[in-house]
């Protein structure tokens, strides 16, 4: 794997999140707008040593842990050579949400990952969301949390790597061939829905998450009551990544909704209006996303992305039906997958 692209940050964001919520007409602006790939060079991370706790036992070392006597597994699924995407074959996409505080390295802690899958054939797109608690056989390192994956993978400093060993690990254990990965920063997300004018959602029951977590590692108490609600930035990635007021599974549901009234919001919006809001939307999400798609491979997935129907697009998350609870020797609460309801699920959301 060789290629990479460090995007302008609006057109970036506005593609990545197309993938999941097929704003056709956002990345038809990106189109009209951009003039040139911005030529930077690949960033290099900070030490993994310094992106703190990253084991399942959690600890900071980085050393393989055992593998768990009877733990779940399947036969792997090699990572694909990449190719240039022509738009004629289906193609799966690794998403990761990563939790960066200012300053830091872009490797970080993976917050919320999902694998979108786009078919052209079937004029169809799905979404898998995967918990970032699920206890996998990482390539090269024994078995840990999914999420560690990216920064195992980053050890030697390049973000690149790290991306490619995540892709590795959703493959050899969910058995999804992944071709391309997006990775996208809570900053870039949050200004992206301010840019938009914030989002409107319907909140099933009231939230009341006392431990919600504040950028200094500390907590900013959250409540939001049930009924429609109209969040900017802000309070939309709060909602889609507050967890103690039930679970990671209702969390990964919130994050599918924060991102369908994204694109909700964005067909809303026009074509015009969008053109309008360029400058702001370069401004504030430069630099907030890496991906390894070039920008015709963008325009290319836009194109078909924006053609799918809304009937067309199945979201899934792999939740209490899908995984069983599990104790590692160290005493680590983790997920553990249940391949005899999972497989199955997986095979008709991704395809055969």
């Amino acid at each position: 794997m060789n290629r990479q692209s460090l995007l302008p940050g609006w057109l970036s964001a506005l593609l990545s999140i197309a993938f999941v919520i097929s704003a056709g007409a956002v990345l038809f602006f990106a189109y009209l707008t951009v003039q040139h790939l911005l030529s930077q060079p690949s960033e290099t991370a900070e030490s993994v040593e310094q992106q703190g706790e990253v084991s399942a036992e959690g600890g900071g070392a980085l050393a393989p842990v055992p593998i768990v006597e009877g733990a779940t597994s399947i036969a792997p699924t090699p990572l694909p050579t990449l190719v240039a995407w022509e738009g004629d074959d289906r193609v799966n996409i690794l998403l990761l949400g990563i939790d960066r505080r200012p300053g830091e390295a872009f490797v970080s802690r993976t917050d919320s990952m999902m694998v979108i899958s786009v078919d052209p054939k079937s004029d169809s797109a799905s979404v898998l969301s995967i918990p970032r608690d699920l206890y996998v056989q990482i390539p090269g390192y024994g078995q840990d949390r999914i999420n560690t994956a990216l920064v195992y993978g980053a050890r030697e400093g390049d973000y690149l790597d790290g991306a490619v060993l995540a892709m590795q690990t959703v493959s050899y254990n969910l058995n999804i061939p992944i071709h391309h990965f997006v990775m996208v920063d809570f900053g870039a997300f949050t200004r992206f829905i301010d840019t938009l004018g914030g989002v409107d959602i319907e909140v099933p029951y009231d939230i009341n998450d006392s431990m919600y977590p504040d950028m200094d590692y500390g907590y900013d108490p959250l409540y939001i009551p049930a009924g429609l609600n109209h969040f900017d930035g802000t309070l939309a990635l709060k909602y889609a990544r507050t967890r103690h007021a039930d679970s990671d599974f209702n969390r990964a549901y919130r994050q599918q909704q924060v991102l369908f009234a994204a694109r909700n919001k964005a067909r809303s919006l026009g074509l015009g209006e969008l053109l309008l809001r360029a400058p702001s939307l370069y401004r504030d999400l430069e630099g907030g996303i890496r991906t390894d798609f070039s920008l015709e491979e963008l325009l290319r997935l836009a194109k078909t992305v924006g053609d799918i129907p809304s009937d067309s697009l199945q979201s899934a998350v792999l939740d209490q039906e899908y995984v069983t609870s599990f104790r590692t020797p160290g005493g680590a609460s983790v997920l553990l997958l249940n391949t005899e309801t999972a497989l199955p699920m997986i095979r008709t959301l991704f395809g055969n």
